[in-house]
């Protein structure tokens, strides 16, 4: 590929995403927090949010990207050892002393459950060597999910002046977590047993998400408080078969501020049809075509979840209008992904409604074009 071509390709996506970041996303009613994003895990669409692409410390919701990588690159039953490092980890901890071993489920679970320190820089060390390069992996697994505004600087959400995220980006990370199996069992337990190597006896231990123990279908994620961070919480829930997940940052209300978000989420947003596949879309003229116009339909429905019925939304069409015959019904001539309050909700391709073969008399389109103006 050219130069050229690369700065081209650049200088679209980044005018892109200015264009995306001037529009607000609707605000759900009641919420406090300043910072939040309500998402739909299965459409990754954004329901509602304010200021959900502001840059935070995020605190210890930092782990479910730790648990994510855990779970990706190593088996459950996987022994790590606690180094000299990792054993002097500063609060929350749970005292994990130097060369004392642990499956990595066990660092898991208490990594997730009751947001141990400790626990998560052992887990850096294990899969990465150290953590310093584990940050560095969850940056590029961040950057594959569409997480663009976060950046790691530890595996544990510690204070440290390049560790921050948004209340969007960690919707999008908390979704992801949510479909491997492994990190979906810990954030969504309640109370669980952890085997502490300086114990004989297994220890309980309760989650520090509110949210399971309050609020009907509650399935996760993940809290976090730092002095910087504030209180923050990513709460997720399933009801009539839909999930949701509710991202709070800086709250002095959150699993309130939560439980609102996700209310609203249930009981207010309801699913409309976007885009109609039995709908003209457009009608291309063809010069040389036997018919000249060449109806164009999309190829499929978009339904999207929204409160208001005509959803605020922008299109961004992608489509070749020199189009030469012959054409063949059903075949794609085009792409249209939308947009609703600047996040992206899906692509459809455009396909051609009919047949158009070529004119044996090109000639005479021309004579019926200036017919139809007379």
């Amino acid at each position: 590929m050219k130069i050229t071509s690369k700065l081209g390709i650049l200088a679209l996506f980044t005018s892109l995403l200015l264009l995306m970041a001037v529009y607000e996303t609707q605000a759900a009613p009641g919420i406090n927090a300043n910072y939040y994003c309500l998402m739909d895990t299965a459409s990754r669409q954004v329901l509602a949010g304010k200021n959900m692409d502001v840059m935070r410390p995020m605190a210890s919701t930092t782990k479910v990207m730790t648990a994510v990588l855990a779970a990706e690159y190593c088996n459950k039953e996987e022994i790590a050892k606690v180094s000299n490092h990792a054993a002097k980890t500063a609060p929350y901890t749970v005292s994990l002393k130097s060369g004392q071993e642990l499956t990595i489920e066990e660092l898991m679970k208490i990594a997730l459950l009751r947001s141990a320190n400790d626990a998560a820089v052992v887990i850096a060390e294990h899969v990465a060597g150290d953590e310093e390069f584990f940050a560095h992996l969850m940056n590029l697994k961040a950057f594959c999910l569409g997480a663009l505004n976060t950046h790691f600087q530890n595996s544990s959400g510690l204070p440290a002046e390049q560790h921050y995220s948004t209340a969007y980006d960690l919707a999008l990370i908390s979704q992801y977590s949510l479909q491997n199996p492994e990190t979906a069992k810990w954030i969504a337990t309640t109370e669980a047993y952890f085997q502490h190597p300086s114990n004989k006896q297994p220890v309980k231990i309760t989650n520090t998400n509110p949210l399971l123990r309050t609020y009907p279908g509650a399935n996760g994620v993940k809290t976090g408080t730092t002095a910087a961070a504030g209180p923050c919480l990513i709460g997720s829930a399933v009801r009539n078969n839909r999930q949701l997940i509710a991202v709070i940052l800086n709250s002095g209300n959150r699993a309130g501020d939560c439980t609102k978000l996700l209310n609203y989420g249930f009981d207010s947003v309801k699913e409309c049809k976007l885009i109609d596949k039995m709908e003209l879309f457009k009608e291309i003229f063809l010069s040389d075509g036997e018919n000249p116009l060449l109806p164009i339909y999309p190829a499929r429905d978009i339904t999207v979840w929204q409160e208001d019925e005509q959803p605020e939304f922008h299109k961004r069409l992608s489509m070749d209008y020199q189009i030469s015959p012959p054409v063949v019904a059903g075949e794609k001539v085009g792409r249209l992904d939308l947009y609703m309050y600047a996040k992206y909700v899906g692509s459809v391709d455009l396909v051609a409604g009919s047949s158009v073969y070529r004119q044996r008399r090109p000639w005479l389109n021309a004579v019926k074009s200036l017919l139809k103006k007379e």
